[in-house]
């Protein structure tokens, strides 16, 4: 696993739990890009249940994290994350057709003054020439900002050519972890691989690595199957979104996933226990 120094570091431990060394965080920018998401129509009130299940981070927007920042106060509350950029995927609002143009909304050094543990970025692969090479020309001045002030960066690869068979072709979405640490990436967000993928990634590439959630799953004992493999691929945790908080039973959920990423519980177990 790669070192992380200095200020990286102690911002980096944040996220973890001190109890497993793992992390429940609970993704809720997705407002930024697709406006009035269902189950995240009141973003706040969201945080707040969310925050009252004890998860570890929450991953923000720029405007979320300022209307919120009295909920993280005092030394329990749980590490914030932050979305740092804004993939243009539409000319409409509440719409995503296809990223023609990648932009900071934020600076690090914003980042650094509201006290965040660290900054998120996403890496679009599948574009035209142009707007491919504006990605990396952000993701490039963002991981040297983030060496200045000593912020973690987590980058998030994914696949969104108009292929849409190959959005999940494992081959593919381990180049592009691959591209995204030799870029400079402290952390990676991914999807997850099966276990011997995901495994072989952690421990080739030496960075942290969490698992996203990716759309609602009708099937939760199937999302719960996939965090205990995760997990004991030695993933450092998950950022699950829209498979948490588009469940009616989101704090049940939470107290499940917990249960699994802390305790180390297998998801039978779990789904025996709470009738899931």
């Amino acid at each position: 696993m790669n070192q992380m120094y200095g200020g990286k570091a102690v911002r980096f431990s944040k996220l973890l739990n001190p109890k497993s060394g793992r992390s429940l965080i609970i993704a809720l920018d997705h407002g930024l890009i697709f406006g009035n998401v269902e189950g995240l129509e009141d973003p706040v009130k969201t945080l707040e249940r969310a925050i009252s299940c004890g998860v570890d981070g929450v991953l923000l927007s720029p405007g979320i994290a300022k209307l919120t920042e009295h909920l993280f106060e005092g030394k329990n509350a749980p590490a914030r994350i932050l979305t740092i950029d804004f993939p243009v995927g539409s000319t409409i609002p509440g719409r995503f057709e296809k990223v023609f143009t990648h932009r900071l909304i934020h600076s690090v050094e914003q980042a650094v003054k509201m006290a965040v543990d660290a900054v998120k970025i996403l890496f679009p692969w599948g574009l035209e020439k142009s707007a491919q090479a504006e990605v990396v020309r952000v993701i490039a001045e963002t991981v040297e900002e983030c060496e200045r002030w000593d912020m973690p960066l987590v980058v998030e690869p994914v696949l969104w050519e108009e292929n849409s068979s190959e959005r999940n072709e494992p081959d593919l979405i381990e180049s592009a972890a691959r591209i995204a640490v030799e870029i400079g990436a402290d952390i990676l967000k991914i999807q997850f691989l099966g276990e011997d993928r995901l495994s072989r990634i952690i421990h080739r590439l030496h960075v942290p690595v969490f698992v996203l959630g990716g759309p609602k799953s009708d099937d939760l004992k199937q999302i719960l199957k996939t965090v205990q493999e995760s997990i004991e691929s030695g993933a450092k945790g998950i950022m699950f979104g829209r498979n948490v908080w588009q469940r009616e039973n989101m704090e049940e959920v939470l107290t499940v996933l917990k249960s699994i990423i802390h305790d180390g519980l297998k998801y039978e177990e779990v789904v025996q226990s709470y009738d899931l």
